[in-house]
């Protein structure tokens, strides 16, 4: 197997999949068994949660058994448009909400998540803060009308997600919560044996203010993640990028007297242009050696101080030309009584690009055809932005912002998981209260335990909480939720992408079809079918192994390069060194080991290994 071959194509070859349609994958038995496995890790390390209550205990207020822990649940994959647009999430021109009719006309959504139906479910059965706090988990198939899907089960329409979902009374209640969800992903991860980065995120369209992603380090991730070789800093690119690195005195203005390049950017509405100034390369320091580095624009900071960005547009300044030559050669008509949208351009400049290239704007690189439509439709209204911001994206060796060395490290990376903090996002919106305990007394978490890192107010969730709010009865209180996500399809493509190598698969042994395989020649099959029987026995005080016979017939050579491109964490071979010695040899691809064990030692030996893998 060739590095260069992706993730999608090793778990086609290997047997694990077959694609169904465009964004839509068949699990064969092999995938299936990976799945399968991955769930019940889940399962596992939600029961630490308490995963050992049955819903419908909720319904009994005066339950004596203690509140309730994270009970498994089965959620519908229909929602009703009626329930989003009550949260405020539903847009007639959303494209990725997959919609259907009945045939009496009745709107359905097949979900892309659960947090309307599920704080709606939650509402009808809890009343009282007796049965809080409240934890449901579910492992269901959700859907996503992706535009265009690609990477095999990285960006798919169809996926399997676990979700879960918390109740709590209060803040301090729901920030504990929290603390105690990302301590069982951090368990689960170790578990699984694979290399993970936790870093600050944005919330983006679920909402909250505080939320944490999980990812893989792989160079076919669509996330970049920031972290510091020397402290914990850890962020995704789209929050840390949103922290304004102002210019300090120790950081002169305009110093660089160019090459430059000019970065464009253009309002939803079209009225307005952004115009963007950095230098082309940046030097190791101040005081160190030549340039070095290529630079590139930082967008999630400049989206950040201007929300209205869209930078969906491929050729903004092209779009913004053609859209004000198209309405100049339109007349407005005379029954138009609004107010008449001008076009605006605002310059923004990095501090190192000096004050005199911003009168000689000509020599940025713009065609000058182009220069001179924009000024022949722009003529005087354009702005200076006057703030002096560092506007280049940051790069492998730059200083850390926590501790100051020079020990960042951009990587791209799959995010795995994602832990939401979500306030009472949903269930002021969607009216779902609670009665209080009249005897307690209000708390409120300190906001130093809760608030996120400086980010921009580019989401409109934060309005829609208080807009979107119901009116109160006395002693009730809208519910404090979180929500908690893994993503087991994707994981799969991520963990086999991450992980191969010039063999093929390399599964962790959490995540294996089969922890060993046991593979012999023909005059030796019954010797591995009596060795597979031992590994495979029940005996008091020990685990049996996950082992499978390939008994196909094939040549032990062929079945060698197989159990290699499968990715078995541990291959058990039954050839020649068996004939002569009675020995087999035990090989571990992730220990990179090869040993030649007794029959008699052969299930200790394999156990010892699994525990290291």
């Amino acid at each position: 197997m060739l590095l260069s071959e992706d993730a999608p194509s090793r778990l086609i070859r290997a047997g694990y999949v077959r694609q169904a349609h465009s964004g839509f994958f068949h699990l064969l038995p092999l995938g299936l068994r990976v799945q399968e496995k991955l769930e019940k890790l889940i399962d596992k390390h939600m029961s630490k949660l308490g995963a050992s209550y049955l819903l419908y205990r909720a319904s009994n207020a005066q339950s004596s058994q203690g509140p309730l822990g994270a009970a498994k649940v089965s959620l519908s994959a229909f929602s009703a448009p009626d329930l989003w647009i009550k949260s405020g999430r539903y847009r007639d021109d959303n494209p990725e909400l997959f919609q259907l009719r009945d045939r009496k006309g009745v709107r359905f959504l097949l979900s892309p998540t659960h947090e309307e139906e599920i704080t709606t479910l939650v509402h009808g059965i809890v009343n009282s803060y007796k049965q809080l706090p409240l934890l449901l988990y579910q492992i269901s198939r959700k859907y996503r009308d992706e535009p265009r899907p690609r990477q095999g089960l990285l960006r798919t329409r169809e996926f399997l997600m676990k979700d879960l979902y918390t109740f709590d009374a209060g803040e301090i209640a729901a920030f504990d919560t929290y603390q105690k969800v990302r301590k069982i992903y951090k368990d689960f991860f170790n578990e699984l044996q694979v290399p993970i980065l936790v870093a600050r995120a944005d919330s983006g369209e679920i909402g909250g203010h505080l939320s944490h992603e999980y990812h893989i380090a792989t160079a076919s991730g669509e996330d970049t993640i920031i972290s510091c070789g020397s402290c914990n800093y850890t962020y995704n690119e789209e929050l840390v990028q949103a922290v304004i690195r102002p210019v300090t005195p120790e950081r002169p203005t305009g110093h660089r007297q160019g090459p430059y390049q000019t970065w464009f950017g253009i309002s939803r509405d079209r009225s307005h242009l952004y115009e963007v100034i950095l230098p082309q390369f940046l030097e190791a320091g101040e005081e160190e050696g030549p340039m070095r580095k290529q630079a590139q624009f930082n967008t999630y900071l400049i989206r950040s101080l201007y929300p209205d960005l869209d930078l969906s547009i491929e050729r903004p300044l092209h779009t913004f030309l053609e859209y004000w030559r198209g309405k100049r050669s339109s007349s407005r008509p005379v029954s138009d009584t609004k107010p008449l949208t001008l076009p605006r351009l605002t310059l923004l400049r990095d501090y190192r690009v000096s004050e005199d290239f911003i009168e000689r704007r000509d020599a940025s690189g713009l065609e000058k055809p182009l220069r001179r439509s924009l000024s022949s439709i722009i003529g005087s209204r354009w702005l200076r932005d006057k703030a002096f911001l560092d506007l280049a994206r940051p790069q492998t060796g730059d200083k850390c912002p926590t501790c100051g060395q020079k020990s960042l490290k951009v990587q791209q990376a799959v995010e795995l998981g994602h832990t939401f903090n979500l306030g009472q996002r949903y269930s002021k919106p969607m009216g779902a209260t609670f009665a209080t305990n009249p005897a307690a007394k209000p708390a409120t978490a300190p906001t130093s335990a809760v608030a996120p890192a400086p980010m921009p107010d580019k989401s409109t969730a934060a309005k829609r909480d208080s807009d979107k709010s119901t009116a109160l009865k006395p002693n009730h209180q809208y519910f404090f939720m979180g929500c908690h996500g893994i993503g087991i399809s994707r994981m799969i493509a991520a963990v086999a992408d991450a992980l191969a190598d010039e063999q093929g698969l390399v599964w962790p042994r959490a995540m294996a079809p089969y922890e060993a395989v046991i593979l012999a020649t023909g005059e030796h099959i019954t010797a591995a079918e009596e060795a597979w029987d031992m590994l495979t026995r029940h005996e008091e005080g020990m685990e049996p192994v996950d082992a499978v016979l390939d008994d196909r017939s094939r040549d032990l050579g062929w079945k060698l390069k197989d159990a290699d491109l499968l990715g078995f964490p541990i291959v058990i071979v039954f050839g020649s060194k068996f004939a002569k010695s009675r020995l087999c040899e035990v090989s571990v691809r992730r220990l990179a080991t090869r040993q030649n064990v007794s029959v008699a030692n052969l299930r200790d030996y394999v156990v010892s290994r699994l525990a290291k893998i």
